[in-house]
């Protein structure tokens, strides 16, 4: 349910608004209300709830749906690691009768936003609510929810809270883009906190999942079809990733599929691929495996998920992939065919000359930004628009486009009126971003910060109904920089749309390659990060210059702390501190992943209040930081990248969440490249870190400087 506004604690109460005459039996609410489990979920520092509800049980487990981003919540990935969030499911949840169970997850589907978790060694387990008989669904008709409004909050004793029932009635029901039932819109008054819990007709049987509600929506909320849950427990095909790894001659391409199968119906996976010649025509079958060019492979399956890898010659033509596989007892799951190009993907100084064959230069009447723009496009024109932010009207200058592969493509920058000078930059992202959801009707489902040639700025994925639009974003001054791409996965992934959004910079600017370790944010010269240049000895009575960035420090003495050979840094134990009643960064302990093991490096900083700990999930390390500094250490986010073959990914990240002070200063971003981070420099003095930059590979000879005494 990839195109909806997603609540973390959020869940479903309604107030009676069906006939008087459409009523539930009092045995099916017993029932159902039975079905009915508190979840909660812990961190080591946190800790969210929400409901769910029984759906098979048997003397050995129960099995039990609910919300993916109940059970796997975004804070489990970002903070503690998915392994260290306990799950906890309560039975009969506010009654003589409760009891608490440790849950696993058995299967998560991200799309649609669902789980099922396994609980054991449930003592006199419920009857579970029917997924399979779906009934009729009309508008009009009555509904009732079952869940936990306000989690403990709603609790009369110590124990969990009792289960809320509530009145509905399906006030709309949207078909996605393939016609199937996508979403059933119901009418009611909302109260916060009761994902994941069950939606029933007056027969108690399932109508679907409650998943979210409509931001300012005056009591709309949204369930995701019971159809949706028994395709989930029939066995089908998650995320596709096909990953190049380029070597001199020819290209090793590894294909990755999550299987969302939580009875364990999948047997076999078959990977098909086609490679398209440069210039050659493209199969027009949208089956692989019936193409008598294609090659096929069978794909190992390792905890839910089947991989794959084949070589093909280096070329600049394409591969075409599809999966297949085959759950028993059913017809086969089919993807849909992903393209991979084999041309060299533009990097940032790619953009700096004259554009390539078939591009030209763009800049707009009002020269507030250069891109580089197709020279035939299939259609391009300037527009002049309202957008709505904030309930306030702004008009837009903007360039709009379709380039001839059906690529739909849209750049502006927009002044901003006298009244939002003022506010907050984190405020100012925040509503442009809602603007830009509110306009493709869809949802966000991954953000990252970028650069944007000489801009900082923040790049978000926007799904609405299966259509991908990629955004970029930068604040400035008194104007916000917008670019963006729209059309499938595959489409806005291709070095086509790279281009669009890569070449989007200031007019005049150089986009000069950076150090890999060199902060691009431009700051004023009383808060320019601390650079040192210091010769190593090398072999032959050479030397080298090793130059490194320290956000923060003042004039403090520095210090280096480096990983045990073959190490990479995985995370920190960050401590905090007070300054004018907010949270600062005073000490940060580097977390190493040697091998299997995890080691520990030394504490900079001694005066902490309070502790949290940023680590990368498994398969992750540190990539880069993004930081808020002055003259101290502030407040730090970190961009985890995958490691692949010792080396890391940039293209696959995830961010941590911001910790540390949240004033309104900019942020710089050290790292990104993808190289390796070996450990970190920064600035202390006698209790407080107050400086901190990263390490990368390379740079183990780095001296650092000592303050004069």
């Amino acid at each position: 349910m990839s195109r909806f506004f997603i609540l973390a604690l959020v869940f479903f109460a309604f107030l009676p608004t069906a006939r008087g005459d459409d009523t539930i039996a009092p045995e099916t609410i017993d029932m159902v209300k039975k079905a009915t489990v508190f979840i909660r979920v812990d961190g080591d520092s946190w800790g969210i709830t929400g409901s769910g509800f029984a759906i098979t049980a048997d003397d050995k487990s129960v099995l039990v749906a609910t919300n993916k981003h109940v059970a796997v919540p975004s804070l489990a990935s970002s903070r503690d690691g998915e392994k260290s969030a306990k799950i906890s499911v309560i039975f009969d949840s506010g009654t003589k009768t409760e009891r608490s169970y440790s849950g696993t997850v058995v299967s998560s589907d991200a799309e649609r936003d669902l789980a099922v978790l396994r609980v054991t060694g449930v003592k006199d387990p419920p009857k579970p609510i029917t997924y399979t008989e779906q009934p009729k669904l009309f508008e009009t008709m009555p509904v009732y929810t079952f869940g936990f409004p306000f989690g403990k909050a709603l609790s009369t004793n110590k124990g969990s809270p009792a289960v809320t029932v509530g009145k509905a009635s399906i006030s709309s029901l949207r078909n996605g883009t393939d016609g199937e039932l996508a979403v059933v819109q119901i009418d009611g008054n909302l109260n916060p906190g009761n994902s994941g819990g069950p939606v029933v007709d007056t027969k108690g049987r399932l109508i679907g999942v409650a998943v979210a509600t409509i931001r300012d929506g005056q009591g709309i909320g949204l369930t995701i079809p019971a159809a949706e849950l028994d395709r989930m427990m029939l066995g089908r095909l998650g995320r596709l990733r096909v990953t190049p790894k380029k070597a001199m001659d020819t290209v090793t391409i590894r294909i990755e599929v999550d299987l969302i199968d939580p009875l364990e119906k999948i047997r076999s996976v078959t990977a098909h691929y086609y490679v398209v010649e440069p210039k050659a025509k493209r199969p027009e079958t949208e089956a692989l495996d019936k193409h008598p060019g294609s090659k096929k492979l069978e794909m190992k399956i390792e905890k839910s998920v089947g991989a794959a890898e084949f070589t093909v010659p280096k070329t600049e033509g394409e591969v075409l992939v599809q999966v297949t596989a085959a759950p028993a007892g059913k017809s086969a799951l089919v993807s849909k065919v992903r393209t991979l190009s084999l041309a060299p993907t533009p990097m940032l100084a790619d953009f700096a000359g004259t554009p390539p064959s078939g591009w030209k230069e763009y800049t707009p009447r009002d020269k507030t930004f250069t891109m580089w723009v197709p020279e035939k496009p299939a259609k391009q024109s300037d527009q002049e628009r309202n957008i709505i932010v904030k309930a306030q009207r702004i008009k837009v200058n903007s360039m709009e486009g379709k380039t001839a592969s059906g690529l739909i493509y849209e750049a502006q920058s927009v002044l901003l009126p006298a009244s939002f000078i003022k506010v907050p930059r984190k405020d100012l992202y925040e509503m442009f971003r809602g603007g830009i959801v509110a306009e493709t009707k869809g949802r966000i489902t991954e953000s990252k910060e970028i650069q944007m040639g000489t801009l900082s700025g923040a790049e978000y994925l926007v799904d609405a109904d299966g259509t991908i639009t990629r955004v970029r974003m930068s604040i400035t001054g008194a104007r916000v920089y917008i670019v963006q791409v729209t059309g499938d996965s595959d489409e806005v992934s291709t070095v086509e749309a790279e281009t669009l959004l890569s070449s989007y910079r200031l007019p005049g600017t150089a986009v000069a390659k950076k150090e890999p370790n060199e902060s691009t944010t431009p700051m004023p010269k009383s808060k320019t990060p601390a650079e040192v240049t210091t010769p190593t000895p090398m072999t032959k009575g050479k030397a080298s210059n090793i130059k490194v960035t320290i956000l923060g420090g003042a004039f403090d003495s520095e210090f280096k702390d480096v990983s045990p050979e073959g190490g990479l840094l995985i995370g920190f134990e960050i401590g905090f501190g007070k300054f004018a009643n907010r949270d600062m960064i005073r000490a940060a302990k580097p977390i190493y992943r040697v091998g299997d093991k995890e080691v520990f490096g030394e504490q900079y900083g001694t005066q902490v209040t309070n502790k949290v700990t940023l680590k990368a999930k498994e398969g992750y390390a540190v990539g880069a930081i993004s930081v808020k500094h002055g003259l101290g250490f502030d407040g730090m986010s970190i961009t985890f990248m995958k490691v692949a073959d010792g080396t890391l990914d940039a293209t696959e990240t995830y961010d941590s969440e911001f910790v540390g002070s949240d004033e309104n200063k900019p942020t710089t971003r050290i790292g990104g490249s993808g190289k390796s981070v070996i450990g970190i420099v920064g600035k202390s003095n006698n209790k407080d870190m107050t400086g901190m930059g990263l390490l990368f590979e390379g740079e183990e000879g780095y001296e650092p400087k000592l303050k004069k005494k």
